[in-house]
C-alpha cells in the first residue's frame, strides 16, 4: 500500500480548488515539520518563506538532520518541491527551543485558502516515548504552556480561520494550546487534527473546556497504537492501516494510503485490553514510580534499529529479558508490570507478524 510519499506523489498536481485539503494534507506537514529550518527560516518571523525559496538556498542536507527518519523526510521534501499542490507553502514563525527540561517547536504553514499551525513532535527518536509519557505522568510540561503562548502569537499575526495539527507529542500540544487559547482565537480554529497523540486524564479534561473545541478535534491512530491511546480508549479516534506493529507503527511513514485516503480499520479487542490494563496501571502509581518504569521501558524501545515487524520483534524479545533483569530500579510491583506489558505486547503481535510473513512470501512469490 501506499504511504504519505506516493500520496504527494499521486495527488500532487491537485491544487486545493481541484482535491480539498484533508487530514492526509494536515499528516504530510505534521511530518515536514520535524525538517530543520534553523538558519534558513527566521525564529518567529511573521514574513513567510516559501518553500521555493528554500529550495533555491541548496542546503537541502541541513533540513535532514533527523537520523531516523532522513531517507523518507528527503523523498517526502523532492515531492512536495515538484508538487502543484505545494508549490505555493509558506512558511512563518518558526520556532525551536531546546533546552534542559524541554523541546518544543511549532511552524505556521501557509497554503492557498489554507493555514496550518503545526507542533512538532519529540526529535530523533523512534517514538519519542520518555517525553509522550512524560505528558501522562504530569499534570502539564513547559511545552505545553509554550503552545498557547505560540498559538496566540501565530494566529494573532493572520486573519481568517486557520487548522491546528501535530503529531506525537505535538498533536497532544495542539489540543492543549487550542484548549486554552484567548477565546477570539479558539473561535477561528475550525479543526485541530492529533496524529497518534498522548491524551488526557479525564479530571483534566472536565475541567479543562474541552467541550468547546471536542467537536473540531479529529484524532488517527494506527491499529497497534500505544502512546496514541493513552488516557483514551480509542473509541472516538480514526484508526487507521500500518505497514508495521506495535511501536514502530508510530512512524506516519508507515501508516497505509489508497486512493488518497488513510486506509481505515479497526482496533482489535486484544489491543484495547492491553491499553485499558496500561492506562489503569499508570493512575494507580505515583510519579516517581512511572518515571522508573519509563525509563526502563525507553531503553527497551531504543535498543533496535529494525525497519521491520519481525526483525524489531527478534531483537525486542532478547533485548527485553536482558533489561528486565538489570531493572534494579524497580519495585517487584512494577518488575511483575512490565514482563506482563511484554508478554500481552507479543501476544497481540504474534498474529500481525504472521500476516506479515504471509504477504512477504505472497510478495515474492509474485515478483519470481
Amino acid at each position: 500500500m501506499s504511504n504519505i510519499i506516493d500520496y504527494v506523489k499521486e495527488y500532487g498536481g491537485y491544487d486545493f480548488e481541484k482535491h480539498r485539503f484533508c487530514k492526509e494534507d494536515a499528516l504530510v506537514l505534521s511530518q515536514f515539520s520535524y525538517l530543520k529550518f534553523e538558519g534558513i527560516v527566521d525564529v518567529m518571523s511573521k514574513v513567510p518563506m516559501s518553500l521555493k525559496d528554500i529550495d533555491a538556498l541548496k542546503v537541502r542536507d541541513s533540513l535532514f538532520a533527523d537520523y531516523r527518519y532522513e531517507k523518507d523526510n528527503r523523498a517526502l521534501y523532492e515531492a512536495m518541491v515538484s508538487s502543484v499542490r505545494f508549490a505555493e507553502l509558506k512558511i512563518a514563525m518558526y520556532i525551536n527551543r531546546i533546552e534542559e527540561d524541554t523541546q518544543f517547536a511549532a511552524l505556521t504553514f501557509m497554503l492557498p485558502g489554507n493555514t496550518l499551525i503545526v507542533f512538532r513532535g519529540t526529535d530523533e527518536t523512534i517514538v519519542g516515548w520518555q517525553e509522550d509519557m512524560g505528558l501522562a505522568l504530569k499534570k502539564n510540561i513547559k511545552g505545553q504552556d509554550l503552545s498557547v503562548k505560540y498559538l496566540n502569537d501565530a494566529a494573532g499575526s493572520i486573519s481568517g480561520k486557520f487548522m491546528v495539527a501535530g503529531h506525537s507529542k505535538g498533536g497532544n500540544l495542539a489540543i492543549f494550546s487550542a484548549m486554552f487559547a484567548s477565546p477570539n482565537i479558539q473561535k477561528r480554529i475550525k479543526k485541530i487534527y492529533c496524529f497518534d497523540s498522548p491524551g488526557f486524564r479525564t479530571k483534566f479534561l472536565n475541567k479543562s473546556g474541552y467541550d468547546v473545541i471536542e467537536d473540531r478535534v479529529v484524532k488517527v491512530i494506527p491499529k497497534s497504537s500505544f502512546v496514541g491511546m493513552l488516557f483514551d480508549d480509542g473509541g472516538k479516534s480514526v484508526v487507521v492501516e500500518s505497514k508495521s506493529v506495535g511501536v514502530i507503527q508510530h512512524n506516519p511513514y508507515m501508516w497505509a494510503i489508497k486512493n488518497g485516503k488513510l486506509v481505515k480499520t479497526k482496533l482489535s479487542k486484544g489491543h484495547m485490553r492491553l491499553i485499558a490494563t496500561v492506562n489503569e496501571w499508570i493512575l494507580s502509581k505515583d510519579e516517581e514510580q512511572l518515571e522508573k518504569f519509563v525509563y526502563y521501558l525507553n531503553i527497551l524501545l531504543e535498543s533496535s534499529d529494525a525497519d521491520n515487524t519481525i526483525d524489531f520483534s527478534k531483537e525486542f524479545i532478547k533485548n527485553s529479558t536482558q533489561v528486565i533483569k538489570a531493572a534494579k530500579g524497580l519495585d517487584e510491583d512494577t518488575k511483575d508490570f512490565l514482563s506482563q506489558f511484554l508478554r500481552s505486547y507479543f501476544e497481540i503481535a504474534k498474529d500481525m507478524i504472521k500476516e506479515e510473513v504471509k504477504e512477504r512470501t505472497g510478495r515474492h512469490k509474485k515478483d519470481a
